[in-house]
């Protein structure tokens, strides 16, 4: 179970209690990834149970039904409140004006997240940056369709992202993981109060290089999230060469991206809560089976020494 390799010369101070496999394998974390199955690295049936104190690393059912609540509020806000906006401003402006006022609130909430967490949200600079093409679109072209259609293809653009992060492309030493990878350890690294985050990233770490099913997990999921928000794009191609209302194109493209959304979130967070309840079973029963192999070990040298001490008697 535990990795042959040499213990590296000197622990990182945020990982002192990592054992040999786990310090191996974390400290070089992603770019150990692409090498599972080597004999350097440890393959998902010869580490049965992770290390009791990575299990803080692992979130819990209150942190991943808050995170799916929160995403909820954000599609509210991103999704209904556009659509809100833009019936409300029809009847006074035209089609297009209006779909550049709806499209604010969105771009506001990206601004006021980066300013606030000092932090650049890929998925949200895409989304900023689709408002910023919008207004210039507006300034040059005043078809609401092509906006429409602008519109969707940065919904396109976050589908192919998510898509191209499948393939384990290598940059500097770094290979890319699935996108859902990433949004799940800072749902993890947000929900740990008693772990600095650098250790739950180099736990992380860890799952990635010795558990299969985690990496086909997240690999799956992002997958279906990709096919879901390049569909989008399609669905609404459609209704721009076949519908002639620019109100009925807005409306039933976001009534598909709105249901899209809130199945894909639902099928995220159920299948985030199943793999968590067959993960906890799964080291239940590898923490059972260890500690019938340590009394099983206790009795066998028991009955050694036994056997050892009934000889030293015959033989005196």
């Amino acid at each position: 179970m535990i990795n042959k390799n040499p213990r590296p010369s000197s622990p990182t101070s945020t990982t002192p209690l990592l054992s040999e496999t786990a310090s191996t394998s974390a400290t070089h974390g992603s770019s150990s990834a692409g090498s599972v199955g080597s004999p350097s690295s440890p393959r998902y049936n010869t580490v049965p149970r992770v290390p009791t104190f990575m299990q803080t690393s692992v979130p819990s059912r209150r942190s991943i039904i808050h995170a799916f609540l929160d995403m909820t509020m954000h599609m509210m806000f991103e999704l209904v409140l556009p659509i809100v906006l833009y019936y409300a401003l029809r009847t006074q402006f035209s089609p297009i004006i209006s779909l550049v006022v709806a499209g604010i609130p969105p771009a506001l909430v990206v601004v006021v997240k980066g300013v606030r967490d000092h932090k650049v949200d890929m998925m949200g600079l895409l989304m900023l940056l689709g408002f910023v093409a919008s207004v210039l679109l507006a300034l040059v072209e005043s078809d609401p369709k092509l906006y429409l259609l602008r519109e969707s293809a940065m919904t396109s653009a976050m589908g192919i992202m998510l898509v191209v992060t499948l393939f384990p492309l290598r940059w500097r030493h770094r290979i890319l993981r699935p996108f859902m990878f990433y949004v799940a350890r800072q749902i993890a690294v947000s929900g740990t109060v008693m772990l600095p985050p650098e250790t739950v990233r180099l736990h992380w770490d860890w799952f990635w290089t010795n558990w299969l099913s985690f990496r086909a997990f997240f690999r799956g999921l992002t997958a279906i999230w990709g096919i879901g928000l390049l569909s989008e794009f399609l669905v609404r191609v459609v209704l721009i060469y076949t519908v002639d209302e620019v109100d009925d194109i807005m409306y039933y493209s976001n009534i598909y991206m709105f249901s899209v959304t809130l199945c894909l979130g639902t099928l995220t967070v159920a299948s985030t809560l199943l793999y968590r309840h067959l993960y906890n079973q799964e080291q239940k029963r590898s923490k059972s089976t260890q500690r019938r192999m340590e009394i099983e070990e206790i009795i066998a040298r028991a009955d050694e020494e036994n056997r050892l001490q009934k000889q030293l008697r015959e033989q005196q």
